[in-house]
């Protein structure tokens, strides 16, 4: 654990081509999530690379924390990476495991639109911890 919270930046940084590899097995199959009238349509190749740039974003900016010779909060650290790559879990894998229908999309149930939409919003709201971890991290002193 001391090995995740002294560089998490390389856990960010092995995700991505997980992320990519991922979207790019099943890059024709679309999500079709329905929120009142609107159906919201994104192929699981642009969900990939979105998610992709996410992490890459958030490894460098654990990166320059730690190049600029900072300390990280180690409990933020530790809740806001397992809580991110549980909910980067969610928001992929489940598209893989329902039925698809005739034009293949995917039809997301209400419980698998549920599951989704709260993994997103998890993994959105969770991003202000980081902000607080990097923000504590450039006002504290130096090691």
């Amino acid at each position: 654990m001391k090995k995740i919270t002294q560089k998490p930046h390389f856990v960010f940084w092995i995700l991505i081509p997980v992320l990519l590899l991922i979207g790019y097995i099943d890059s024709n199959e679309t999500i079709a999530i329905n929120i009142h009238d609107t159906y919201f349509v994104i192929t699981m190749l642009n969900l990939g690379v979105l998610l992709s740039i996410m992490c890459g974003i958030i490894g460098f900016g654990y990166w320059v924390v730690i190049k600029l010779n900072r300390r990280l909060v180690n409990w933020l650290t530790i809740i806001h990476l397992i809580i991110t790559v549980i909910s980067l879990c969610l928001i992929l894998l489940i598209p893989f495991f329902l039925p698809e229908s005739n034009q293949g999309i995917t039809s997301l149930y209400f419980d698998a639109q549920v599951t989704i939409t709260l993994s997103a919003l998890v993994a959105v709201c969770i991003q202000s911890l980081y902000l607080v971890n990097i923000i504590i991290a450039l006002i504290r002193k130096t090691n």
